[in-house]
This record gives C-alpha cells, structure tokens and sequence, in this order.
C-alpha cells in the first residue's frame, strides 16, 4: 500500500487487516515479546467482533445501521422462522437477535442522546478511514483505521467500558495511551497535517449504559508515544535481522498470592480444586 488516506470502500476491514505495515495492535503483541506477534494465530471473524462491528455502525453510522442490518429483539432463538427468514434478506452477521440488539440498541440510544458525546457524533466526518504511513526514524510501513474524523475537529474512536467511572483503569490496561499517540503521529506521518484531537467515546456495555466522551491529557500521551516508539523500533530491528525473539523465560520465583496466604492461614482455603488437577 502506497501511504495516504483509503476510505472503506478503497479499502474495506477485511483488506485493512491483510494489508502490509504494522498495526497499533501488532504493536502490543511486540511488546509482550517480537514472537507472540510473528506467530500470532490469524486473526478469524467471531460472534463478538461482528456484534462489534454492528455496534460502530449503530452509533457512528445509525443511518447506515437502519439499512444494513436488521433487529429481531423479540426473537431469542436462532431456530425461529423470523430469523431464518431474516438471514435470506441479510447476512447472519447483520442479523442481531434478543439481548444482542437489545444491548446494542441500548448502548446507541445511550451514546446518541447524551449532550456531550452527541456533537461529535453527529458533525460531518469520514467513518472506517485507513491511514497508511512510513514512519520517518525507521522506515518501516504503519497503519491504523480511524472509526471517525471529524471533518472541522478531532478523531473519535468508540470503545465499550464496564464502568465508566474507571475509565482510567481501562486506558492503562488496555493501552488506549498508546493507541491515541500511535494514532496522532501517524495521520501527520501520513498528511504532514496535525490531528485535531483524540476523542474516546466510551460506552458501558451493561444497562444503563452509561457514556462519555475522554480525552487524554499530555502525560498519557507522552507515556503512550513512549510504548509505541519502544515497540517500533525493536520491530524495525526484527524486521531487518528476520529474527524475532520470545520470552527469555529465565528461572523465576514464584510467590503465592496474598489470599491464598491469608485463606490458608485461617484454615479457609479450598483445597477441593487439588484433585481436579
């Protein structure tokens, strides 16, 4: 891929995910260790990815949701005849049924309706935006896929939280900062042109539903661009030498957890689980 910008219909998921150049994602496995990325298994379409996908569209895209997809929340077994019917008009996929569409329609009307999430939701922009890149210290091909650019402001990814009070602890666990700074760097990589922002919309995936907009202040960011440089350069090298190193797996001691102490002290701990083993 020549860098620049593709819509999703230059270049739809399915050939973003094939595509040469290394992801966010790829990223985070090179820093578990080169290996666990060189090896990954290939990446196969699941229920949970496909109600993923259904969910971007439903609040990114609702318009486009309405003709895409069809929601059977009365229907709770596969087997009924108003699913198979269904299936012949839309693919399996696009087809959601009972709690499903019920969460998925939930978490939209959530996120749709609250006052400060709703104006990047609804102002102009580009949806499923791939931008391809050459980072300039190593040369090597980046990518990422923008869920949303404002066309007069910032990007906006969608995320799913379990609490929205503790989104915070979600960004640390699952690299969010680098995702963000990962993401700034390479759209100016790629346009020569500063990305106006970083907006996390996030959404709580059980009832009620609760959802708002974060954005990341500078030390986020700064310890993100670290992670990623950490992670782009050793990919670099690997990439050069063709080699691509697991976990040492050095002689450790393990310690056993503090509640296993504590239950074993008071004569409380469980010991039912040794004969299973």
């Amino acid at each position: 891929m020549k860098p620049g910008i593709y819509t999703s219909d230059q270049l739809t998921n399915e050939q973003y995910h094939a595509a040469d150049g290394i992801s966010n994602s790829g990223l985070g496995l090179i820093l578990r260790s080169p290996a666990h990325y060189r090896f990954a298994p290939k990446r196969e379409s699941t229920r949970a990815m496909e109600i993923g996908t259904a969910l971007h569209c439903a609040v990114l895209e609702p318009e486009r949701f309405a003709t895409d997809y069809m929601m059977l929340r009365e229907v709770t077994d596969r087997r009924a005849s108003a699913y198979k019917d269904a299936c012949k008009v839309w693919s399996a996929e696009r087809v959601l049924t009972g709690t499903e569409a019920d969460k998925v329609a939930g978490m939209q009307e959530s996120a749709r309706s609250n006052p400060h999430l709703a104006g990047y939701l609804s102002a102009p922009g580009r949806y499923e935006l791939s931008v391809i890149a050459i980072d300039p210290e190593t040369g090597v091909l980046v990518k990422i896929r923008l869920d949303k650019l404002l066309d007069c402001g910032p990007a906006v990814d969608l995320k799913k939280t379990q609490d929205i009070r503790e989104f915070g602890k979600s960004v640390a666990n699952y690299g969010y900062h680098m995702q963000a700074a990962f993401y700034t760097d390479v759209y100016q990589w790629a346009t020569g042109e500063t990305l106006p922002g970083f907006v996390f919309a996030a959404v709580e995936e059980q009832m009620p539903h609760a959802s708002a907009p974060f954005v990341l202040d500078d030390e986020a960011l700064g310890i993100g661009r670290q992670l990623y440089r950490k992670a782009l350069n050793e990919y670099a090298e690997c990439l050069h030498n063709d080699e691509w190193p697991g976990i040492a797996g050095e002689p450790q001691v393990v310690q056993l957890p503090s509640w296993y102490l504590s239950q074993f002290e008071s004569n409380e701990l469980d010991l039912s689980g040794l004969e299973e083993a």
